[in-house]
């Protein structure tokens, strides 16, 4: 054995790992060089005195660690009560109402993204997204990461949130967008479990037969955000009784939902209504390019 084999023993030796063969070759070893049994012996010192080194961590290490590597979440108080936020360093994840403890907010976080959160101090600009978007007010780009949610998750709520605020879709709609256009019902589930509501605008989704349909926390509640949105209750309640889904423009020829920016502009007198999109093309319209109506 020589010296470079001897010497990637000596620890497993010294702590009892070795083999007995390889123990035997490297004592044979030591007797007769001098240089590996002062390597030996300088790792028996070194061994005996690390124990030694072992520090008692400074109070508040564990907890500032947890702070670095965690998710974080604080609670603001909002016009609908107080709330629970998540965020990273990244955005919000996480906006929760009607939470009755810390803990319940923290197992709703694990089990819906998978990672732990511990309190933490909301950012001022992530607590004045929060309460803008729950007020009704436009936010260009709300601080939001959808770390932690599937694929089809993530592109769903991507798309969900270029919907304009003071305007609606129907559910059909954002499937057709992301691609899934029989994929209704599963877009409605991801709208049921959306982690950040009010920032990424679940309650802009509405039923294609009209009125507003279903809210995790209400149909009154997702009426108030709309209404603060601009859009009337009256409205919408208007033209669903009406079966009204559609505007057209007698002078532009261009039909879109009722809610869209460009329907709200067409003038009394040159309005038209229709129930479908059949109607809509058989009255010679065409669909607007901003709301995309769907097809019949």
């Amino acid at each position: 054995m020589d010296c470079n084999e001897a010497r990637q023993q000596l620890d497993q030796i010294r702590t009892g790992e070795a083999y007995d063969k390889a123990s035997r070759a490297v004592v044979e070893h030591l007797e007769v060089c001098a240089a590996c049994r002062e390597e030996a012996a300088f790792m028996g010192h070194l061994a005996a005195a690390s124990p030694k080194l072992i520090l008692t961590a400074p109070a508040g290490l564990m907890e500032e660690v947890m702070i670095r590597i965690a998710d974080r979440y604080d609670v603001i108080d909002t016009d609908f009560g107080p709330a629970h936020v998540g965020f990273t360093p990244k955005g919000i994840s996480a906006v929760k109402l009607d939470v009755a403890e810390d803990g319940a907010f923290e197992s709703f976080y694990k089990d819906r993204l998978g990672r732990s959160v511990v309190r933490g101090s909301l950012p001022e600009t992530y607590a004045l997204a929060v309460r803008r978007a729950i007020r009704g007010e436009k936010i260009a780009q709300p601080p939001v990461t959808l770390e932690g949610l599937t694929e089809f998750e993530q592109t769903v709520l991507v798309h969900l949130a270029r919907i304009p605020s003071g305007e609606v879709r129907p559910y059909a709609w954002l499937a057709r967008e992301v691609g899934r256009p029989k994929a209704v019902r599963a877009v409605g589930t991801v709208m049921a479990r959306n982690p950040v509501p009010f920032l990424v605008p679940c309650h802009r989704l509405v039923p294609s037969t009209g009125g507003v349909g279903n809210y995790y926390y209400g149909p009154e509640m997702k009426w108030t955000l709309l209404e603060r949105e601009g859009i009337p209750r009256e409205d919408l309640a208007n033209w669903k009784q009406r079966g009204v889904r559609y505007i057209g423009s007698r002078t532009t020829g261009i039909y879109c939902y009722p809610t869209c920016r460009d329907a709200r502009r067409i003038k009394r007198e040159h309005r038209l209504e229709f129930s479908s999109t059949e109607d809509a093309t058989n009255g010679g319209c065409r669909p607007c390019k901003n709301c995309r109506p769907l097809s019949a």
